[in-house]
Formats: structure tokens, sequence, C-alpha cells
């Protein structure tokens, strides 16, 4: 592969938001965070010229991805469930032995998506809220409302 461009900003940018791409690509899918995020980082060195946000373009093209392969995962899953329901059960379902993912996945993992990928993208990505309603397609006002109601639905949940 040949890299169309050689902006040294971009590999710093890069560099420097990798982490926090990673955790913001982890919102929806932890088994492919790091296929997205480098799909992200090959985009960037493939253009002729480097968008003009680099962070935030960044953000935005994990989000999609990330989103896309979310939405076929749980559409692939709910074939599956469909199936499995057709089909003649051969052993009685053990209830009890399953895990609850919602504990498991902690509580930032707890509150919903929207409010989760925004205090990702503020706190660990250093995004603006300008940014990350650019982003997520957002005004600023309504990532701000988000941001503060995520936050305090956190602490309330660290509190019990």
């Amino acid at each position: 592969m040949s890299l169309q461009h050689e902006n040294q900003e971009s590999r710093f940018i890069a560099e420097s938001v990798v982490d926090s791409l990673l955790l913001f690509a982890r919102q929806w899918d932890e088994s492919t965070a790091e296929d997205v995020v480098q799909n992200a980082l090959v985009k960037l060195f493939e253009l002729a010229e480097p968008p003009e946000n680099t962070t935030a373009w960044l953000f935005a093209l994990v989000r999609n991805e990330s989103n896309d392969r979310f939405r076929r995962r749980k559409k692939t899953e709910r074939l599956n469930e469909d199936y499995a329901l057709s089909r003649e059960h051969w052993f009685e379902p053990d209830h009890e032995s399953r895990l609850d993912a919602a504990v498991v996945a902690g509580q930032l993992q707890e509150l919903p998506l929207d409010l989760r990928e925004i205090i990702v993208a503020k706190i660990w990505g250093e995004l603006t809220y300008e940014e990350i309603a650019e982003v997520t397609g957002s005004s600023k006002s309504t990532v701000h409302r988000k941001y503060v109601e995520g936050l305090s639905q956190l602490k309330k949940m660290v509190q019990k």
C-alpha cells in the first residue's frame, strides 16, 4: 500500500488519538474495535489531502463503521435467535446460569449509547462539544445536554 500524502501532522494526530479511538469504538463492540480503528487510520492515509479537522474526522469514521458493524451483528443475532426459536428444543434452557451482561460490562456500559459515546468522545477523545456535534450529527446544545445528563446518571450509579 502506498500512502497518498505524507502529512506529519496527520501522523501525529493519529498516533495521539489512537487509544481514545479504541475506547470510543469499544462502546459498540469490543471484538471489532481494533479493526475499526485500523480501517479509519488506513483511510486517513489514503486521502490525497488530510481533512480539515483530522481528529473529529477520525471519530466520525470510527462511529459510522462501529454503528454499521453493530447493526449488522444485531441483525444476525436476531436472525439466529428466530431460527433457534423455530427449532424443536432438545433440552430445557437453564436461565439461572446465564450472566447478566449489564452488570459484567460495568457502569459506563449501562448508559444509553448516545450518552456513552458523547462522554467517551469528550473525556477520552478530548473533543469539543462542537466537534462531537459534528461527529454525531447533533446540535452543540444537544451534545452538552446529553453530556451533563450522562454524567448525572453515572454519578447516581456510583453513589448506589
